[in-house]
């Protein structure tokens, strides 16, 4: 005997009851997906976190690099004059990593240091600078706090940027942070980068410094995604992308290594392999930029071919003053930092500190306001080359231009 053939449902009763069957199948599928997911988030361990986030000073004063009135000029030109309405919050994110809590300015167009960390991490300072009607920088979540970002002038700029700039500039955990649900600290904005983390992500630079500023001697932690994470991972992860490629023509990436190679000489957090991988890299980085810098002193993104740049002609998009700054400044500021057995000959570093402060010096008020993300970086380079960071140099306004 035959057995019965399968008959799929044809008239249009059929194919609604097939359809709904199929709806349902899904939706049982993805909610016991997303059961387990929730499950997971449950039981993933946060590693234990520092209350107060280490700090990494700089190591050189070499007034070759810029001289003392060098830097008063190229400080005063760079002043948060960020007082108005609608800043631009990437603007606000820079500032306060470049001044640090301490600034305070004659100005009364600057914002202080603890202004701007207010403006980052109160709703209510926020909204009276963007208005009711703006989304909430600040967004909670059952996985904590997290900051909205790359959705214009009023967002962040980077994923994680703003909690590593906090971290920076020495942000204790408990530190209150009022969203418009009502009062958190920043311990909820760390918990969110870590449960949101993903070894997939795009961009690491931030996610990686702030870890590394929060978490020592921690030494590896799981992902919610149940995934093992070490420094050496995350380092091996950073430099596995092409040289140039990431934010700020990848001296972001850079930045976050050398960090972890300053925080490893107290808090082992990497292995001796790993901490060799990284020289090698910073090593080989510094090698192409000795080999890629103009006469003059700048870089532009094509460094990493060890070339120097050609002189500019019309149309060239490569290099522009703004990418000169961009990736001048960033070598500068990262090199303060590292370990003197990855830094180029010293007549390198002040070739290039020479420029960057001339350069700055002649800018206009116009530009800077367009390019200020990119010279915070060029300013606090500058300072660290002085062994201070700049809040250590605060510009003392003529007396002619206070009103």
């Amino acid at each position: 005997m035959n057995a019965r053939p399968h008959v799929t449902p044809r008239g249009p009763l059929g194919w609604i009851g097939f359809l709904l069957l199929q709806v349902v199948v899904l939706g049982a599928a993805l909610g016991a997906t997303a059961a387990r997911w929730r499950d997971w988030d449950r039981r993933a361990e946060l590693p234990p976190m520092r209350d107060v986030p280490l700090t990494v000073l700089p190591l050189y004063d070499d007034a070759r690099v810029v001289t003392d009135e060098q830097l008063r000029t190229v400080l005063y030109k760079l002043r948060p004059r960020l007082r108005h309405e609608r800043v631009n919050i990437n603007h606000v994110d820079h500032a306060l990593r470049f001044w640090g809590l301490e600034a305070t300015f004659r100005d009364p167009q600057c914002l202080s240091g603890q202004e701007m960390r207010q403006l980052l991490l109160d709703s209510t300072k926020f909204s009276e600078v963007w208005g009711e009607q703006s989304p909430p920088l600040l967004l909670v979540t059952d996985r904590g706090v997290g900051v909205r970002t790359q959705q214009g002038r009023a967002a962040a700029s980077h994923y994680d940027h703003t909690l590593a700039g906090l971290a920076e500039v020495g942000t204790p955990l408990d530190f209150p942070v009022q969203t418009p649900q009502g009062p958190r600290t920043v311990r909820d904005m760390l918990v969110y980068a870590l449960r949101e983390f993903s070894l997939n992500q795009i961009e690491y630079e931030w996610s990686a410094l702030i870890f590394t500023l929060y978490l020592p001697p921690v030494q590896s932690w799981q992902s919610t995604e149940g995934q093992q994470i070490t420094f050496d991972r995350l380092a091996d992860r950073i430099m596995r992308q092409r040289l140039n490629q990431g934010v700020c023509m990848g001296n972001h990436r850079l930045h976050a290594l050398v960090m972890m190679l300053r925080i490893d000489a107290e808090y082992p957090i990497l292995t001796d392999a790993g901490r060799q991988r990284i020289l090698a890299h910073l090593t080989d980085a510094t090698r192409r930029f000795i080999a890629s810098q103009h006469p003059d002193g700048y870089w532009i993104r094509s460094w990493p071919d060890g070339q120097p740049p050609v002189e500019r002609v019309e149309g060239d998009s490569e290099n522009t003053l703004q990418n000169r700054i961009l990736a001048t400044g960033h070598v500068l500021e990262w090199w303060s930092l590292a370990p003197q057995e990855v830094h180029p000959p010293r007549e390198v570093v002040i070739r290039a500190g020479q420029w960057l402060a001339r350069t700055v010096s002649e800018l206009d008020d116009k530009t800077i306001d367009e390019q200020y993300t990119f010279l915070s970086h060029a300013g606090r380079a500058l300072a660290l080359w002085r062994g201070h960071f700049p809040a250590h140099f605060l510009p003392v306004e003529p007396e002619a231009e206070l009103p």
